[in-house]
């Protein structure tokens, strides 16, 4: 195990220290500044390690969500969610995102929704609450960065730490 999350962990790091470095070399790089986001439109994926606390396991998480901007600066978006844990119980949740631009790149999203668990034959819904900060690095249309998300379920609590990559349309 100890040499599996060494390698997850290795390539989180490696792939964050590279797009600190694309941002670098991109002169044209607007991070959100004081004068809003300007794309409407945001589709992306959140993927990391996601320790299970209660089973002793090291998991991999992907989110992926669609977000609308509202207003002239889209500091406010709302959008949907879905979220699985790549793991021998797979579950699956799907959740309405509130998404909010703190500042500059720094963003937080709040997503309830619900949890969806299969139990031998038949599929069970649960509420699940999950918080979202994430910073995005943006190059063009694109956009990616580091990203921290705890899940809060009524099977328990898990966190995910990985990287956010979008497409701002």
């Amino acid at each position: 195990m100890m040499s599996r999350f060494f390698l997850m962990s290795l390539t989180c790091v490696g792939a964050w220290l590279i797009s600190l470095n694309l941002q670098a070399q991109n002169e044209d790089v607007d991070s959100g500044g004081g004068e809003g986001h300007h794309h409407r439109n945001e589709l992306s994926v959140a993927t990391g390690l996601v320790p299970l606390i209660a089973e002793g396991e090291l998991s991999w998480g992907i989110h992926i969500h669609y977000i609308r901007g509202i207003g002239d600066e889209n500091k406010v978006g709302i959008g949907i969610g879905l979220e699985t844990i790549v793991d021998e119980h797979r579950h699956y949740t799907i959740s309405g995102v509130l998404h909010y631009r703190i500042y500059k790149g720094l963003i937080f999203s709040l997503a309830p929704g619900l949890l969806i668990l299969k139990e031998e034959d038949k599929y069970l819904l649960q509420f699940a609450q999950h918080f979202e900060l994430a910073y995005e690095l943006e190059i063009g249309e694109f956009h990616l960065g580091p990203v921290a998300e705890l899940g809060l379920e009524t099977i328990g609590v898990h966190y995910m730490v990985g990287l956010h990559f979008g497409i701002d349309f």
